[in-house]
């Protein structure tokens, strides 16, 4: 792949850039020819581990030597970079989410559109092939009607942040929902298509949320549950249950797979060249070389890359609607005065 690779930049130099991109860059035999960050210092350092591409703290100057960029600055500004981008005729791969709202992400296509330039989104789990077996099981009508879900995810924050804009609304559009929900909600409509109806609480009381709780009713009739954390270990794992069987399958970084199956034959299910008792085994890390892979094989073939510009909108659409219907979720161990007391973990 490196000898017909585009030039690539990387537009942030955060822990996501450190520990997820340029690692799967150097995976996959390319150097980086730009790595911009306001911390000029921060992005020297991290470009003696790839080949000591071009360092600054602005990318404009620059933009003739990028072929394609990956943004991975705070979301505030994922869309007015990656729309720049495009109209200077720069292929793009913006990290989740795609802009704030609608018409960012409105914005952020149309520019894609018009440039004739290749558009990703990074929801890399749409790479995982647990779930890619599940929605070819889907379609394949091996479970029969969905009837229900249950997706809970949930761990103690831990995320090497190099930065603070996590922790503000104005930058981050959100906290828990917005983050590690991006992921959970993409393959949830992914599989289930456009939901119905919804209730969402919180526990916001005025930052960003730390723990939220979704019900869903999708147009299909599939009713369900989206748990998210930041402050307790959840489950961290997707069950669907249909008419004629269930499965449940693993959202931890740290085991990629498909977990159970009632009945249990439904694992000889054959979808996409996976079998669902036959996966083969897939680190996390790899998600986002394979992330990169098709973004690099859109470019070069014209093709669309598997997470487009209108794919990476529908999360954001959703959970943009929680937010402006959301409501306090009061969990037992924060009380209405602002004081707080211990409670066991997983006690909500």
């Amino acid at each position: 792949m490196s000898a017909n690779a585009p030039r690539i930049g990387i537009l942030g130099c955060g822990a996501v850039t450190q520990w997820r991109h340029l690692p799967a860059l150097t995976a996959l035999e390319i150097q980086p020819t730009l790595l911009v960050d306001t911390n000029v210092a921060r992005a020297r350092e991290l470009a003696k581990s790839c080949g000591d591409p071009r360092v600054s703290d602005r990318y404009e100057p620059w933009a003739a030597e990028m072929d394609a960029a990956i943004v991975a600055l705070p979301h505030h500004l994922h869309a007015p970079v990656a729309i720049d981008l495009l109209r200077r005729g720069i292929h793009v791969l913006v990290e989740k989410p795609l802009a704030m709202d609608r018409a960012q992400c409105e914005a952020v296509v149309t520019a894609a559109a018009q440039s004739g330039k290749v558009l990703a989104v990074g929801l890399m789990r749409r790479f995982l092939h647990s779930a890619r077996w599940l929605k070819g099981a889907l379609s394949g009508d091996l479970l029969g009607p969905i009837e229900s879900f249950d997706c809970r995810e949930g761990f103690v924050y831990g995320w090497p942040v190099a930065s603070s804009f996590f922790f503000h609304r104005e930058m981050s559009g959100g906290g828990v929902l917005a983050d590690l929900g991006a992921h959970t909600l993409d393959l949830l409509l992914w599989w289930l298509g456009e939901p119905e109806s919804f209730e969402y609480f919180d526990d916001s009381y005025g930052g960003v949320e730390a723990d939220c709780k979704l019900h869903l009713t999708m147009r299909g009739g599939a009713e369900g549950i989206v748990e998210l954390s930041r402050t307790r270990q959840l489950r961290n794992s997707a069950i669907l249950r249909g008419q004629r069987g269930e499965v449940e399958i693993s959202l931890d970084e740290r085991r990629l797979n498909v977990l159970s199956a009632k009945p249990e034959k439904l694992l000889s299910y054959e979808a996409g060249g996976l079998r669902g008792d036959g996966l083969p085994q897939q680190l996390f890390r790899e998600l986002f070389e394979a992330q990169i892979r098709d973004w690099v094989a859109a470019i070069q073939s014209g093709g669309s890359p598997r997470v487009s510009g209108a794919e990476g909108t529908r999360a954001i659409l959703l959970t943009q609607a929680c937010y402006a219907k959301r409501r306090l979720w009061e969990l037992p161990w924060v009380r209405p005065t602002g004081e707080t007391t211990v409670a066991p973990v997983g006690a909500a």
